[in-house]
């Protein structure tokens, strides 16, 4: 009678089963502890389905080699071994899918539906029928299942969805761009190439006595994940916790090769003797201690690997920050280095306005924040931040007894900025600013060590954000100063421009005055004596270019304020003023079809000035209204307003032109500044005014937008 199947007496110690066992354990191990750690991540889910089906294969190859009876192997095989390998490779189809993201995996929804119920109906033929596993080889390793008339279609469709599964993970790595996620599907293939390879196992089912390996090559993939997990982060696995994990694969895998090796040269080392035998085992021994040794100290710096990083990571983040200067460059810095250490969604960066007693947001690349927040000072939760000094975690809100008075207040504060921690940054007991961080992108909570590297962090952030809004300050304030003296040097070397043109015009205008006066009276005596119409004609032309240089000379005279003739000072009426201007150039204005308006408040408007001069100045506005408007359009209206204050009295003028651009407008009272066209205007028509203007102890000034006209606007005292 054939003892029940779980009965310790229907097996023997099979060293051959030992390696299957111990690395089908394993892999089911890792994919429990990833599974474990991110219980609603379909790819950590479709990994530990992975990895318990190839530990299911495993175990199941080491009880059918270790099973002393034909039908407990027989029964292994069909019910349990069969289980694990038929599910495998959706598992993989099903974790690239995943690994690709969550658009394709809904789009390929579908199929994974279908090559589950596939793979479920071959199990249901393994076990109702002969049809997968119809019987059992023997080989001297043990017993092996014998392929039914199903196993060749199952082959065929288990290499088809490898195929597939290997065609997701190439295309994943060739567009992705984060170097980080690139290097960790970089590893997974190499793990699923050698974990494929261990599919050769299915040659001894055909009657092929080539012993199987499978296992070895699974272990190559427990050890190549475990390696990727602890130092690329790996489906964003937390590496403290399972160092011993790790730690226990890796020295696996040293192990089992000397076990492996002693174990298939036993027969030889038997036949050396015993001094031959003593001798050989010493010098394997030596050879593993001094690969131990060399190894170890590497496999031991290797679990340590989190922490080593954050050191580093530490290091070149203060290494960094000396080298940069502006705001910006040390924001991006300390987001950048968050982001790719701790792996949140985002981080949002307030900094205090100390013009409005506000912390503000300050974009950067890693904030998808879309509107602009602003938090007062008083907030009572950014109070209790000022003088705790502590990082804040979104969960410890409800159950932190310190944080009971400004529960609310915390609560408003990590809703409004999206946040799950707050780092505060005070610097001398002030709030300088605030670092929040959004979910980790693996759904988990900070670990110990990453608190740990957010402590380090926020000091050295807070002492880099402070300096460098001192050098932003700084700065600011060498360009204010800077333009200022540069408007200063400007207004220097325009002082000194008018001065010489001022001293230019004094000493030249007599020299040249009285030679014209000469070539005009000349001119003028040989027009009364000369009968012949061309040579008049020529006369004519010649006295009139001489009278408009005469008429330049004034204008410099007037400018550099050395009059030809003496300055009469009275006592003069404004409004008197103003309507002589108009009764005389309202006719010449009426046949151009322009328009007076004239709008007076209560006279008089009486001040102490020369009646010529203020009559030069207002013609030269109203001319220049006109010139203004017949520019753009064929008539118009120019408006006069007088009115008087208690200490003034202020004329404005306005046309109904095209106005002054910005660029123009600063620049219309200097000398031989003009926008009229060659032959229309000297430039030196606005500059008098002004010279006329200031020696009446008054001012003049110009407004002006684009489309809408131009107004002066003369403001002079009263008497």
């Amino acid at each position: 009678m054939i003892p029940p199947i779980f009965n310790p007496s229907s097996y023997f110690f099979n060293p051959h089963s030992l390696t299957y066992f111990i690395s089908g354990i394993l892999i089911a191990a890792e994919g429990v502890f990833t599974f474990s750690q991110n219980k609603k991540s379909i790819l950590n889910s479709s990994f530990a389905l992975l990895t318990i089906s190839s530990g299911i294969w495993l175990t199941g190859i080491s009880f059918i080699y270790s099973s002393l009876y034909e039908p407990i192997a027989f029964a292994w095989s069909r019910y349990y071994t069969w289980l694990g390998i038929i599910f495998i490779t959706p598992a993989v189809y099903l974790f690239s899918v995943s690994w690709e993201g969550a658009p394709t995996l809904r789009k390929r929804k579908k199929f994974i539906y279908f090559i589950f119920a596939t793979c479920f109906t071959f199990y249901l033929f393994g076990i109702l029928s002969t049809y997968l596993v119809e019987g059992l080889w023997s080989y001297p390793w043990g017993f092996y299942p014998k392929a039914g008339v199903l196993e060749a279609p199952f082959i065929m469709w288990f290499y088809i969805l490898m195929v597939l599964s290997f065609e997701n993970l190439i295309r994943s790595y060739k567009k992705e761009t984060i170097p980080i996620r690139k290097k960790q599907t970089k590893f997974i293939i190499i793990a699923f190439v050698l974990g494929f390879m261990g599919s050769v196992d299915f040659l001894p089912n055909y009657g092929v006595p080539l012993y199987a390996f499978g296992a070895i090559f699974a272990l190559m993939f427990t050890t190549i994940i475990a390696y990727s997990i602890v130092n690329y982060r790996l489906m964003e696995i937390e590496t403290v916790i399972h160092k011993t994990i790790a730690w226990f694969l890796t020295n696996a895998a040293l192990v089992v090769p000397l076990v492996a090796l002693l174990y298939f040269t036993k027969d030889w080392c038997v036949r050396l003797g015993t001094y031959g035998a003593w001798s050989y085992l010493g010098a394997v021994l030596l050879c593993f201690l001094f690969f131990v040794k060399t190894f170890q100290p590497k496999v031991d710096n290797f679990f340590q690997k989190g922490k080593v990083y954050i050191e580093t990571t530490l290091n070149k983040f203060t290494d960094e920050l000396i080298h940069l200067r502006g705001l910006e460059e040390v924001v991006n810095k300390i987001t950048d280095t968050i982001v790719e250490t701790i792996h949140v969604n985002r981080v949002t960066l307030l900094l205090c306005n100390d013009r409005t007693k506000k912390l503000v947001t300050v974009g950067s690349a890693r904030d998808p924040l879309e509107t602009r927040i602003e938090l007062d000072l008083k907030n009572p939760f950014l109070q209790w931040l000022s003088e705790n000094d502590r990082i804040i975690n979104r969960r410890f809100i409800e159950i932190d007894p310190e944080i009971e008075p400004i529960r609310t207040q915390a609560k408003e504060y990590f809703q409004k900025l999206e946040a799950a921690t707050c780092i505060p940054l005070v610097l001398n007991e002030k709030l300088i600013g605030l670092v929040n961080l959004g979910q980790k992108t693996n759904l988990k909570s900070l670990s110990a060590l990453e608190y740990q590297f957010l402590n380090r962090l926020k000091n050295q952030t807070t002492i880099a954000i402070s300096n460098s809004l001192v050098y932003d300050r700084v700065e600011e304030m060498v360009k204010i100063r800077t333009e200022e003296l540069v408007q200063t040097q400007q207004q220097l070397i325009q002082a000194e421009k008018l001065a010489t043109v001022g001293t230019l015009a004094g000493g030249v205008a007599h020299e040249i005055n009285n030679p014209l006066a000469a070539i005009l009276t000349n001119a003028q005596m040989l027009m009364m004596t000369i009968e012949d119409e061309d040579d008049k004609e020529s006369l004519k032309l010649i006295e009139e270019a001489t009278k408009r240089c005469r008429s330049i000379i004034q204008k410099l005279m007037a400018y550099s304020r050395k009059p030809l003739g003496v300055r009469e000072i009275t006592e003069v009426d404004l409004e008197e003023v103003l309507n002589n201007m108009v009764a005389f150039l309202s006719y010449q204005l009426k046949q151009e079809n322009i328009r007076i308006i004239l709008e007076k408040e209560r006279p008089p408007f009486i001040l102490k000035g020369c009646q010529n001069e203020l009559e030069q100045v207002l013609t030269n506005l109203i001319l220049n209204a006109k010139d203004a408007i017949k520019h753009t359009k064929s008539l118009g209206d120019i408006h006069i307003t007088l009115s008087k204050s208690e200490n003034e009295i202020t004329i404005k003028v306005k046309d109904e032109g095209s106005g002054i651009s910005k660029e123009h407008i600063q620049k219309v009272f200097d000398p031989f500044f003009t926008t009229k066209d060659v032959g229309k205007g000297t430039g030196l028509g606005l500059s008098i005014c002004q010279s006329i203007i200031e020696q009446h102890k008054g001012t003049i000034k110009a407004e002006s937008q684009p489309g809408q006209g131009a107004t002066f606007i003369i403001n002079l005292p009263i008497l």
